[in-house]
């Protein structure tokens, strides 16, 4: 039971570190763009830049869904095509083609029955029978026996793995030599060049870097910007969270930390969001931190050049959706449930404007702040002399190459349109995705064998290109870098 948990929690983890990792992954330009889908039983790999198709796998079996998409990617150089050749029970088995030479008998197969992977600078590591392997594109051979976790440095060139007793050890990919660097740990991960493992005490975290603890009861780890760590930490005397009133002091008694160049600052109470699209740790002056105690709200700003904070204590603005450094600008919901704009000057808000009223998302995109309303899904452009109504029943938007797109609900359809842009509305739309900034869609979809079929279109200068019919709609389409 143990290890089938274990297995979950390493998929899902390896999805999303997937998703961040394979989109700033160190690599040889090319000029192809790869999609993979499925038609028929025929897995294909589709190359925008040509329109040519290959079948990677004429004897796919389609009834295997489960989390396709992590399994295809490029290798380190990018001269190679790494790609499930099928999946049971969330294993895979794992093929490659030379970009030079795609064709599915030119294939060469890596292993079969692995539960992730990862790619290296010279080749892949990953995970079968909980050992793990390291594999060259010719050699494979087990770098350990019973592993709990690893782990990737940035540079895709030093791994690090945590065996069942807690010992964490680092390998080096060139020349496959280890050592062991950390015992008795729960969990770890690596931040840019930062090693961090962690020590679970009563559902809180100590955080170690090799030895050093840099903090007890750390209660999330908020996000990263190169070599830099933030994270909350709990101020308070609690020991266990049991109740309701645990949760909200575990909301209201905590702080945000910076760990940077060997050193931990208190930027102070609350908690930082790093998860929005105004906030750039790295460049902006001021960082929002914001605490909510069940009764009153508390924002506060972190000045990153001359590191100091001050407070706008107890305040009716209690939630902030951004705030966007550039122009000194708060976007906050206050306590009447109306949603504000104000400047931040000498320490308190300036200028307050009412934007409107119950928005759901506001947020900042190309230096344009946009918003949706949530009970009729219009989309808004924000500006200073009025809102402009950009569309209306907004299903979603996208910003490519800077033009604005977006989907609307038609009755039981979809449409696609642009904001003033010259594109014909594309109607008639099943489904829709957009991936790596390129939309796909379905269109004329059809069940046969209880399997949804439909053709699948995609969006090139404004005009709907079909790249197939056929297609086996819940595959959808997978960028080949995803």
């Amino acid at each position: 039971m143990k290890r089938y948990f274990l297995i979950i929690g390493l998929i899902f983890i390896f999805i999303i570190v997937a998703i961040v990792v394979a989109t700033n992954m160190q690599s040889n330009d090319t000029n192809d763009e790869f999609f993979a889908y499925v038609k028929d039983s025929s897995l294909i790999l589709w190359n925008e830049k040509n329109n040519e198709k290959t079948v990677l796998n004429s004897n796919f079996d389609i009834s295997k869904r489960m989390f396709l998409d992590i399994y295809f990617n490029y290798s380190f150089d990018k001269t190679k095509i790494i790609y499930p050749d099928n999946i049971s029970d969330n294993y895979a088995d794992l093929r490659y083609v030379t970009v030079d030479n795609i064709s599915e008998e030119s294939s060469q197969l890596i292993d079969e029955g692995i539960l992730l992977y990862r790619v290296v600078k010279n080749g892949i590591v990953y995970i079968k029978d909980m050992d793990l392997y390291y594999y060259n594109y010719s050699n494979k051979q087990v770098i350990a026996e019973d592993i709990m976790d690893f782990v990737v440095s940035n540079d895709k060139n030093t791994l690090y793995y945590l065996l069942e007793n807690g010992d964490v050890y680092q390998v080096l990919l060139d020349n496959l030599s280890g050592v062991k660097i950390l015992s008795d740990v729960d969990g770890f991960n690596v931040y840019g060049n930062i090693v961090l493992s962690y020590i679970k005490e009563n559902n809180l975290l100590s955080l170690y870097i090799d030895d050093e603890l840099i903090s007890d009861k750390v209660v999330n780890i908020l996000g990263t910007e190169e070599d830099v760590l933030y994270f909350t930490r709990y101020e308070g005397l609690l020991t266990n969270f049991e109740t309701s009133e645990d949760f909200i002091d575990l909301n209201s008694n905590v702080a945000t930390y910076r760990y940077k160049d060997g050193k931990v600052t208190r930027l102070g109470e609350g908690i930082l969001n790093l998860d929005n699209s105004f906030t750039n740790a790295n460049t902006d002056e001021y960082l929002v931190l914001g605490k909510y105690n069940g009764t009153n709200f508390d924002i506060s700003f972190y000045n990153q050049k001359e590191d100091y904070v001050f407070s706008l204590g107890n305040t009716d603005k209690y939630d902030i959706y951004g705030y966007d450094d550039a122009t000194k600008t708060v976007y906050y919901q206050g306590a009447d449930d109306l949603f504000y704009q104000a400047t931040l000057s000498d320490k308190k808000l300036e200028n307050i404007r009412l934007i409107g009223e119950n928005i759901a998302i506001i947020t900042k995109e190309n230096n344009n702040i946009y918003y949706i309303e949530n009970n009729t899904s219009n989309l808004y452009l924000l500006q200073d002399e009025e809102n402009v109504l950009i569309a209306e029943n907004i299903k979603d938007w996208f910003i490519i190459d800077n033009i604005l797109y977006y989907i609307k609900n038609n009755e039981d359809k979809l449409s696609l349109s642009c904001y003033q842009c010259n594109m014909q509305e594309i109607t008639n739309i099943d489904s829709f995705s957009n991936i790596n900034n390129q939309i796909f869609y379905f269109a004329d979809t059809y069940l046969k064998d209880d399997v949804l079929h439909g053709n699948l279109y995609t969006v090139i200068n404004g005009v709907n290109v079909l790249v197939d019919d056929d297609v086996i709609v819940s595959y959808g389409v997978i960028h080949l870098n995803y």
